[in-house]
């Protein structure tokens, strides 16, 4: 009886461990078809990940070869030509796409450039979808919090960050951000990485930040939430900056400013 279980057991395991692999196979590879033939195509980044979103074009370029032509948000395209062998049908076929390219910044909150700090771009540990930032700051020059930092765009001057995770090592604070690949897209040439380091604004930085989401505020074509993000930024490290500025503070900065003030007031203990 115990070994009939035992069999029984064994036979549900390798049932279960089928079924994983049918299912982890058809994430890993999307099949494709052109006539008798069929493709399995597996699309990665740079770091051997996943791309989730990941499109793949196959078709017949002559008698002897296929053309895989795979493309993904926030990622160069890449154009694979796979050889026709003689009695073959299926063929199986990896990709690797390439980031897109930026110019990456990472200065302080002055807009003053960071000789101290530097950036790394290598994606592992960041999903396929998303794209990875890797920054190492002096543990002396900042003040480790996620309202600290964030990510600019140079298209729109807008808020990109998606992740913020970070922690010291010896005497650098290691912070992994992230954008997603569809921010990185539209982002502009330069990507600009800005700590709230522990100098003090100037009061000329304070009011392009001001002068910033004025514009966004006003323009219907910004993308969704970036006013509101740029508003909770400015709040968070500049609020009593902005209040001690001679001009006149945007209506989005404003109302957010009232609203945090009534909140705090009714949450006081």
């Amino acid at each position: 009886m115990h070994y009939i279980s035992y069999m029984i057991s064994i036979k549900y395991r390798v049932l279960i461990i089928a079924l994983m692999t049918f299912v982890a196979s058809s994430v890993y590879a999307i099949p494709y078809q052109v006539g008798d033939y069929k493709l399995d195509v597996t699309v990665r980044n740079s770091a051997m990940n996943l791309i989730p979103d990941s499109k793949v074009s196959f078709y017949r370029y002559d008698q002897s070869s296929f053309i895989a032509e795979a493309r993904a948000t926030g990622y160069k395209s890449v154009t694979k030509r796979i050889e026709i062998k003689p009695n073959q049908f299926i063929y199986k076929t990896e990709v690797v796409l390439p980031d897109l390219e930026r110019k990456l910044y990472i200065i302080d909150h002055n807009h003053k450039i960071l000789a101290a700090a530097y950036l790394r771009t290598e994606q592992f540990g960041f999903p396929g979808n998303e794209y990875g930032l890797t920054a190492y700051i002096p543990v002396e020059m900042w003040d480790a919090a996620p309202e600290r930092v964030e990510v600019f765009d140079s298209f729109w001057g807008a808020p990109l960050k998606k992740t913020c995770l970070f922690e010291q090592i010896e005497g650098f604070h290691k912070v992994s951000l992230s954008i997603t690949r569809k921010a990185l897209k539209w982002s502009g040439s330069k990507i600009y990485v800005i700590f709230r380091t522990k100098d003090l604004p100037a009061p000329r930085a304070v009011a392009r930040y001001l002068r910033q989401l004025d514009r966004l505020s006003t323009n219907p074509d910004c993308p969704p939430g970036s006013e509101e993000a740029l508003t909770a930024y400015i709040y968070e490290n500049f609020a009593a900056d902005a209040a001690a500025l001679e001009e006149p503070l945007p209506a989005v900065y404003e109302r957010y400013h009232s609203a945090r003030a009534r909140f705090s007031e009714l949450h006081r203990e």
